[in-house]
């Protein structure tokens, strides 16, 4: 079928919105099923696991911790078949994994394990805060936005090994190649890494992660392997400029201030309606579903504004590494690469973009990059901004 008029080939793009068609409708199922579910539990069903629960005349903290693991069991429950079909069938139908199911089977029971922890600390500490003061929303927001910095810091060392093994670049040349671009960029890192990502997928991709003494450049084996060294240097160029403009750190800050005025809403909220719906006391856990699903209903309106301020980063981060590469052709290579192999949609509908995409459309990074390159053949170079 050969490719369109900005490099994309038109036959994997076809496959890519047949991709994006298939899980819009599958995201949609999955709203409807998490939403009974939310409505079940917050129309009774919790009240009655919670009874069930305190009938055992366990200690609190064991009630809230059994009560927290089946309700997280729940919606795990709910989960499983979405991830099934999402995540490991149609992966493999459309050529993008290379995971048997018992490897994605080995992720799920680790993500699930991870979730479960986390769902004890979070909802052990929620209940606490909901019954020692009416701050409660104040002080989770502060332990929520210390918990994502910690996270942040330790994904790179702890997380993102529990599923892909990390391992020195080697390659002394290519090592010092990507030292080289981070000196020019103005970002001080700890050193390069390969992620072994092709035991399970052929998508392909790179970043910088982590902070300080933990910050690290990554990229794929897949990456090293299918696109030259040129538009590896874009990509990765892209990443740095994140690190360099802060985008972490004020993403992080954006994310802060708009979950201070959710959770404060939330609480609002909460205090107004809980008696109405049965529970009886702020820190009742039969009130943990409900208050979900207020922040969520609260928080809905705020995603595209954010996936708006995240597009309004990444192209800058995109500008950024055309003036650090000086390579739009490879930067515009990669970018067509990046979209055709990980079947992403490279010209989604506007409302698609509005409502799903936190980077810029694939086929306007390519325009960019042949706007930057018409703007240096007809002037003068621009410093990096």
């Amino acid at each position: 079928m050969g490719v369109d008029a900005w490099g994309f080939d038109a036959e994997r793009q076809v496959a890519a919105r047949r991709l994006r068609s298939k899980r819009l409708v599958l995201r949609a199922m999955h709203g409807a099923v998490i939403g009974l579910l939310a409505t079940a539990l917050v129309a009774g069903g919790a009240a009655s696991l919670r009874d069930s629960v305190l009938r055992l005349r366990w200690p609190g903290w064991a009630s809230a911790g059994a009560f927290l693991s089946l309700l997280f069991g729940a919606f795990a429950a709910a989960e499983l078949p979405f991830a099934y079909v999402g995540g490991f069938r149609w992966e493999r139908a459309f050529g993008l994994s290379r995971q048997r199911l018992s490897g994605w089977l080995k992720d799920v029971a680790k993500s699930l394990a991870l979730g479960l922890v986390s769902t004890l600390v979070v909802g052990g500490a929620l209940l606490w805060l909901l019954a020692a003061t009416h701050w409660w929303w104040l002080v989770a927001w502060i332990l929520g936005v210390a918990a994502s910095l910690g996270i942040g810091f330790l994904a790179p060392i702890v997380l993102i090994p529990l599923f892909y093994r990390l391992r020195p670049i080697q390659d002394a040349s290519l090592r010092n190649r990507f030292a080289s671009l981070a000196a020019r960029a103005g970002v001080p890192v700890m050193g390069a890494f390969v992620l072994e990502a092709s035991a399970k997928t052929r998508r392909s991709n790179a970043a910088v992660m982590g902070f300080g003494r933990t910050r690290r450049i990554v990229v794929t084996d897949t990456l090293l392997a299918e696109f030259s060294v040129e538009e590896i240097d874009a990509v990765l160029a892209h990443e740095l400029a994140h690190q360099r403009h802060l985008d972490p750190l004020w993403g992080l800050l954006q994310g802060s201030l708009a979950s201070l005025a959710i959770v404060a809403v939330t609480a609002w909220l909460y205090d107004a309606t809980r008696a109405s719906l049965g529970i009886p006391s702020a820190g009742d856990m039969a009130g943990l579903p409900w208050l979900a699903v207020l922040f969520s209903l609260v928080a809905l309106p705020l995603g595209p504004l954010q996936l708006r301020w995240s597009r309004e980063r990444e192209s800058r981060a995109d500008r950024f590494a055309l003036d650090l590469t000086r390579n739009p052709a490879a930067f515009a290579a990669a970018m067509v690469r990046l979209h055709d192999r990980n079947l992403g949609v490279a010209d989604p509908r506007r409302w698609e973009k509005w409502l799903f995409y936190s980077h810029p459309t694939g086929r306007e990074r390519v325009e960019s990059a042949r706007a930057f390159a018409a703007a240096r053949a007809s002037g003068p170079e621009d410093a990096i901004n």
